[in-house]
């Protein structure tokens, strides 16, 4: 089947689609901003992937804190956690982040990227349930070797943005091997709601023109050969159909959310927002 000339102008990094299963339903309604880095979208109806640059979309990076997804549904698989709104204390340490400072749920500890909460199941679930659920979900390249409290943080544990977005395909077609309740409760946890999204994700939370929402989870981590690594992987449901994507970003110095400002202006470029 031939492929009709897409109408996105090629300030969107010439934007490849991959597979040729038809283009989006319509066009961008504005002109798409250059994403700095790799961004990665995929039709949950029609499978079809858009993605701006196949090189650096397939390179594997650190997931940092976006790996709380998969480790949200693991310690609630695994009983580690059985309520998300059930608190844990705070160990009393004082960390950098303020917000981190107080007892915290697993709904919170994903809102606020709580370090140290994840740190604390991660020694309840165990390197060996953890590397077998890793392998269930087929994320990334499933090395849980090192230190079990920080493995995802700046390596070995290793994922493309393309794997991101097929994990959450996955995750959003409820198609993962894990039971109705973890699941819904995950997905619940990440949506970015206008009232409820702590500062740095005001942006991702809307409320769109479009009525659409959408869910999130960013990430940052620092490694020696790309500096500083921004992540924000998620979902959207709009009138116009169902997506996840996957943002990164990397460089030197990054401030904020970059990876999260840039997926935005791919999204609204796209007209999927």
């Amino acid at each position: 089947m031939t492929r009709a000339p897409s109408p996105l102008p090629s300030l969107l990094l010439a934007l490849v689609l991959l597979p040729p299963l038809g283009a989006l339903a319509q066009p961008a309604r504005t002109e798409p901003k250059k994403h700095p880095g790799c961004f990665v979208l995929l039709d949950l109806k029609t499978g079809e992937l858009t993605r701006n640059d196949p090189e650096r979309c397939a390179k594997r990076m650190p997931p940092a804190s976006t790996f709380k997804v998969p480790h949200a549904l693991i310690a609630l698989e695994t009983g580690v956690v059985t309520d998300p709104a059930a608190t844990r204390k705070w160990d009393g340490k004082k960390r950098d982040v303020p917000d981190w400072n107080r007892d915290h749920s697993l709904e919170s500890a994903i809102r606020y990227s709580v370090v140290w909460f994840f740190q604390g199941t991660a020694k309840q679930i165990g390197r060996e349930r953890m590397k077998d659920w890793l392998h269930r979900f087929g994320y990334g390249n499933e090395d849980v070797s090192g230190e079990l409290t920080g493995f995802w943080l700046a390596g070995p544990l290793l994922i493309s943005p393309e794997e991101q977005v097929r994990f959450l395909a996955r995750l959003y077609k409820n198609e993962l091997p894990v039971s109705e309740r973890s699941r819904e409760a995950v997905k619940r946890i990440l949506v970015q709601a206008p009232d409820t999204a702590p500062e740095r994700m005001k942006r991702l939370a809307g409320p769109w023109p479009t009525g659409a929402v959408v869910s999130g989870k960013t990430g940052s981590t620092h490694t020696k050969q790309d500096g500083d690594v921004s992540w924000l992987v998620g979902h959207v449901r709009s009138p116009r159909g169902e997506y996840v994507f996957a943002s990164l970003v990397t460089g030197e110095h990054l401030e904020g959310p970059t990876a999260l400002h840039a997926a935005v202006d791919a999204l609204q470029g796209l007209g999927v927002l």
